[in-house]
């Protein structure tokens, strides 16, 4: 698909949407920010009343979408949207991020024999916060580390070998995944890549960084195996998840880039940020068509505009999402009830 038109990233700290009382450029706190739709479709242009809401696909006039800046500044607005306009609404409820890792429950290994442990890296994360000034929101193990190899990643995949030896581990398995984990952690560059886990009688190995994956074997050095065979560790791949603080980041972020307040010869503006570390979000897509060349931009005709509105997952089931955007009747979607196409 060619590049859009407008992309535009809004968020709804707040579950409840901007009532019809309050004025266009109403000011919230940073995170309490509100998102509404602004009908201009009646006499008196207002947000939809959230006291008794109607399915923004109802509306006759055309309308905007609003979200509040703090300090009573104006708001951020999507660009005035005809209802017909309208091809396609998708909901995401939020989704936890699932980091790729490996289970490591080999056993008892055998007595004098070094243990091999290779990890080979696959990829690097590629998610926005990763490399704006202050990105360190995609370390998922809350240790606030950057990943070490950006810059240096080219060859697309790293080896990284531990070694444990027979005398290290005495042929126990709980020695053994402390050992590994004393070696792994001596390493800067393997302690900023992967946390650990050990209970005992197995452990994991898990990549901090959203989008890392790795391979992981666990082998006897000598290449044979003179007594108890090392089982192969279990993987679990990485799931994105949605709604999560590094994905909203990376949105918000990669969005602002585009905005017009930054040039080559003053400052940029100090803008906020709104997405909330340790809050999920639930997600609203709205693609909306364009008349082409005069309307919102410079994409060519067929292109069409989308907007991006994260909603703080305590509203989950709230009019904001489920009536408002998605519709009051579960009939207006499909067999996955989270599109809606017109």
């Amino acid at each position: 698909m060619a590049p859009q038109n407008l992309n535009q990233v809004f968020v709804a700290n707040s579950g409840v949407l901007l009532d019809d009382a309050e004025a266009f450029n109403t000011a919230a706190a940073v995170t309490a920010s509100k998102v509404g739709v602004w009908n201009l479709g009646i006499a008196t242009p207002a947000y939809i009343d959230i006291t008794t809401p109607a399915d923004m696909m109802s509306l006759q006039g055309p309308i905007q979408i609003v979200q509040t800046m703090p300090s009573g500044s104006l708001p951020i607005a999507s660009p005035i949207i005809d209802i017909k306009d309208i091809k396609r609404i998708k909901h995401t409820p939020a989704a936890a991020s699932v980091r790729h890792s490996a289970a490591i429950n080999v056993g008892n290994p055998t007595t004098g024999d070094n243990v091999m442990v290779r990890i080979a890296l696959r990829t690097a994360p590629t998610a926005y916060a990763n490399y704006y000034q202050d990105g360190t929101a995609v370390d998922l193990s809350a240790s606030n580390t950057q990943f070490p190899l950006i810059g240096n990643f080219s060859a697309g995949r790293m080896i990284f070998n531990i070694e444990v030896t027979g005398a290290e581990h005495a042929a126990a398995e709980a020695t053994l995944y402390d050992k590994i984990i004393e070696k792994l952690q001596a390493n800067q560059t393997l302690n900023d890549l992967f946390s650990t886990t050990d209970n005992g009688t197995d452990m994991v190995i898990a990549a901090r960084h959203a989008g890392v994956v790795f391979d992981v074997t666990i082998a006897y050095s000598s290449g044979t195996n003179t007594g108890t065979a090392l089982t192969a560790p279990t993987m679990t791949g990485f799931d994105a998840g949605a709604g999560n603080y590094w994905q909203v980041l990376s949105d918000e972020k990669s969005c602002r880039s585009k905005y017009g307040n930054f040039n080559r010869m003053y400052f940029p503006y100090n803008f906020p940020t709104f997405a909330q570390s340790g809050t999920s979000y639930d997600v609203v897509e709205i693609q909306y068509a364009h008349a082409h060349p005069s309307d919102t931009g410079i994409a060519r005709a067929g292109e069409l505009n989308t907007i991006k509105i994260y909603i703080v997952d305590t509203a989950a089931g709230s009019t904001t999402a489920d009536t408002v955007f998605l519709g009051a009747s579960a009939a207006n979607w499909g067999a996955t009830a989270t599109e809606r196409l017109f």
